[in-house]
């Protein structure tokens, strides 16, 4: 039993869609992943300010001197 050239094309087809999600996968992790660390940069910063035993002054709010 031979394959017609259009279920050839079909299988081709589904073959590239699949071989396309996992390359959007794969590059939407790296994404995610990078994305991840910069928040994580962020609270090891955070902690490391609120460690670093500095006095916290209480907050004044702006006011204009005229």
């Amino acid at each position: 039993m031979r394959e017609t050239d259009g279920e050839k094309a079909r299988a081709r087809e589904r073959n590239l869609r699949w071989m396309e999600a996992l390359w959007e996968g794969t590059s939407t992790t790296a994404r995610e992943e990078e994305q991840k660390e910069e928040v994580l940069g962020v609270f090891r910063d955070l902690v490391r300010e609120s460690r670093s035993g500095r006095v916290v002054r209480e907050y004044v709010p702006w006011q204009p001197l005229w």
